[in-house]
């Protein structure tokens, strides 16, 4: 890591190694132990990066014949080992010749952390698994220089990441900024459709729907009879009242209570808004919105949904799925059930089922779902400290092959995945599979992956994984989140895909403001009109006076000016 001065900072900017000055005009020469070169005048157009200055490319394959020093900001994740121990980290070393001094912070400070950084000018070379947003990439790429162009250097140093560009056109388009250059790599999730295109979901208690003579509820109105009889009817056969018919937690992936059974209303997420025939529209201040509340506050008052629901953490709703002895977990919400409890206990595993979305009063039945791959923030870039961009940019693509993507998000060959049995197929049951799991991650384990760490622009390989046998056997885990998300698609809302939107320096600030204001009381008003602090019949209106006042209506405005401009 580097520390800079103003005017140091000010020097960097306008570096060969120190990526493009957004205003192009003058030279300057690089200092300390770098060749002195002068960096070629900017004209507003796609500017070159450092390594087209020195012509062409070097033989830098991976393992590198001399090693090179590489300081690296990354996110540290409680449930991943620590990561100057951690075996796939190691292998990375190994693998690269590459000497990494990391600054890991923990997973939950990192964006705040890394802002510091670089707004004191004291920043690493790389910034790996903190996304950074459009308005990021705008303001320290374009505008101050922090980071570094990267087109050139996927273009002569990442063949499999500008393949892929190439192929989608349109992703190049959402990452490109707007001097034409691109300053981040996304996260691409697995390179197709898997269980994280509609992760809102609810799991049910199946056995104890089967003892007392239920089916499976698919509307709310049989939500609320399933509810009582767990909450009333002694379901794990103790004689103890004990089970808790609804939970869920907060800052957890999909866990919220509210998330898929306000989607039986009208169509819900937590952006507030959605695209549909070129018009934004939003959601906090409909008809639908409202009833969905009234739906819950009634479950709340009858002692269906469990208060903690809103205030425990994934830990602590885990410790109830995996209450020991009897069951006493009827339905919550996860992004997938393994959340809940420890998936290797089978009979435990085996009683939970996942919902169908359930139809509301007005004959809504939908839920939201990705229908198509999505990238999420640039979750690689690489800073005006660089010494060696030519080897960073190689690490993104690393992390952009298979081996490298299923060692970050599975661990190590052998431990947790090996290499598919012959013959077997995939999770679709058609690809030919290519690799196995052996042992799934669970909560509370700690694995030598780089899960939630660092992702990059992964290809489909989930698609591959060994599905063979039981579909309910731990080992076809993934298998089953994704044939549980195929029998969602039915069910996907009809809604338009939002592109990434660019917003000027003043727009950018207002939204910024707008969002997270209308967000954060947003979070707060829904629990309350749920516990009912708030009445939904008395303090309607007094929600959306505030809701105003907030800038809810000029957001949604904003947003909608941004995509007509952009269309």
């Amino acid at each position: 890591m580097r520390r800079k001065g103003l005017l140091a900072g000010m020097i960097a900017a306008c570096m060969v190694l120190g990526c493009a000055c957004d205003n192009g005009g003058g030279a300057a020469k690089e200092q300390g132990s770098r060749t002195e070169q002068e960096k070629p005048e900017q004209d507003g157009t796609e500017s070159e990066s450092p390594e087209a200055a020195k012509g062409d490319s070097k033989d830098v394959s991976f393992p590198l014949k001399e090693s090179v020093k590489l300081s690296v900001f990354i996110p540290q994740n409680s449930d991943v080992v620590d990561l100057k121990d951690n075996v796939v980290f190691q292998d990375l070393q190994a693998a690269t010749n590459i000497d990494f001094d990391l600054t890991a912070v923990p997973g939950q400070d990192a964006s705040e952390k890394l802002n510091l950084l670089l707004a004191s000018g004291e920043y690493p070379e790389v910034i790996m698994g903190t996304a950074l947003s459009a308005q990021d990439l705008e303001r320290y790429g374009v505008q101050e220089g922090i980071l570094m162009p990267l087109n050139d250097l996927i273009d002569k140093y990442a063949p499999n990441i500008k393949a892929q560009l190439e192929e989608h056109p349109n992703w190049k388009e959402d990452i490109t900024c707007s001097d034409g250059n691109i300053y981040g790599i996304p996260t691409v999730d697995s390179g197709g459709v898997g269980h994280v295109n509609s992760p809102m979901k609810y799991w049910i208690n199946q056995e104890w729907l089967d003892k007392l003579g239920l089916d499976m509820p698919e509307t709310t109105e049989e939500f609320k009879e399933v509810l009582t009889a767990f909450k009333t009817q002694d379901p794990n056969g103790n004689g103890v009242a004990d089970e808790i018919p609804l939970t869920g937690a907060i800052n957890s992936w999909n866990a919220d209570p509210y998330l898929f059974l306000l989607n039986a209303f009208g169509y819900f997420d937590m952006s507030f808004y959605y695209l549909k025939d070129d018009t934004i529209h939003s959601i906090l201040d409909q008809d639908y919105m409202r009833e969905g509340l009234r739906y819950m506050n009634d479950l709340y008052a009858n002692g269906l949904i469990d208060p903690a629901a809103f205030t425990q953490d994934n830990s602590q709703l885990s410790a109830i799925g995996n209450n020991e002895g009897v069951e006493i977990l009827g339905v919550s919400g996860a992004g997938h059930v393994g959340m809940l409890f420890d998936i290797n206990n089978v009979e435990r595993y085996h009683k939970y089922a996942m919902m169908l979305p359930l139809k509301g009063p007005g004959g809504y039945q939908a839920i939201p779902y990705t229908k198509s791959v999505s990238l999420s923030g640039s979750n690689f870039t690489i800073t005006n400290a660089c010494e060696h961009p030519e080897v960073a940019i190689q690490i993104a693509g690393l992390f952009s092959t298979e081996e490298w993507t299923v060692k970050g998000q599975v661990g190590v060959q052998g431990v947790e995945w090996d290499v598919a049995d012959a013959g077997t197929f995939g999770m679709d049951g058609e690809t030919p599979a290519r690799i196995k799991f052996l042992q799934y991650q669970t909560p509370g384990q700690v694995v030598d992956a780089w899960w939630g760490t660092y992702r990059g622009m992964e290809p489909d390989w989930k698609v591959a994984v060994q599905t063979d046998g039981d579909i309910m056997d731990p080992a076809n885990f993934e298998s089953r989140l994704y044939q549980e998300t195929m029998r969602l698609k039915p069910y996907a809302a009809d809604v338009d895909p939002i592109p990434a939107l660019l917003y000027s320096d003043d727009e950018s600030t207002a939204f910024t403001q707008y969002k997270t204001a209308v967000e954060d009381y947003a979070k707060i008003a829904i629990v309350e009109f749920i516990n009912g602090k708030r009445d939904v019949e008395r303090d309607w209106d007094s929600y959306l006076a505030d809701l105003e006042n907030l800038g809810y209506g000029k957001m949604i405005e904003l947003i909608q000016k941004t995509y007509d401009a952009k269309k």
